[in-house]
């Protein structure tokens, strides 16, 4: 491992290369092997790397029911209780304050919400906390990880609209842009009080 490959990933050096010249070793796996290179303890650095490869931990998506398989009464707007929302941030830092905004697909009716953090614990908790004073059928969500769990709500059809798609969330778009008129992209909502951004809608 005090060699400095720049052609082969570390994978391949030692799993193929090294262990052809060194048959009896006992190789480590490569997760551990790039442990040791981010941890220092060889003289391989992470710039010698000629591809670093990232493990994530992903929050589970539960949003399984596309917004094709919405009743003709949703899309039609013909009746009140269905819901879109949406999420919007200030700073995209992790920790950072963020609005839910919940719209009425029928009515258009309006409600903003600020969360602690953009995560899924929150927007349920939010969620609970508005069930019963408003009449909440179905909600539609993009796939953002902060909804991952809205079908943990009790009694609510939750629909996932598609990537990329905002023609299927116009009332949220149009709404989300004369929000940030009020709370612009790159200004921090963490100083920001209910009250004051709710005064604006």
């Amino acid at each position: 491992m005090n060699a400095k490959p720049r052609i082969h990933s570390v994978d391949t050096f030692i799993h193929v290369l090294y262990k052809l010249g060194h048959p009896e070793e006992i190789i480590p796996c490569t997760k551990i092997l790039y442990n040791y290179i981010h941890q220092g303890l060889s003289n391989i650095k992470p710039i010698d790397l000629p591809k670093l490869v990232c493990i994530r931990k992903r929050t589970k998506k539960r949003l399984e029911t596309s917004v094709e398989q919405r009743f003709d009464t949703i899309n039609d707007r013909s009746t009140f209780e269905y819901w879109v929302i949406d999420s919007v941030l200030g700073l995209k830092p992790a920790g950072e304050s963020s609005i839910i905004i919940w719209i009425e697909r029928q009515a258009s009716y309006t409600f903003t919400i600020k969360l602690p953090e953009k995560k899924a614990e929150y927007v349920n908790q939010a969620g609970l906390n508005y069930v019963e004073s408003y009449s909440i059928k179905s909600i539609t969500a993009d796939n953002g990880s902060e909804f991952a769990l809205l079908s943990e709500l009790e009694g609510i059809d939750i629909y996932s609209a598609h990537a990329c798609s905002s023609h299927e969330s116009g009332t949220n778009e149009n709404f989300n842009g004369l929000l940030r008129e009020f709370v612009p992209k790159g200004i921090s909502l963490y100083e920001l009080t209910q009250e004051e951004y709710s005064s604006h809608k």
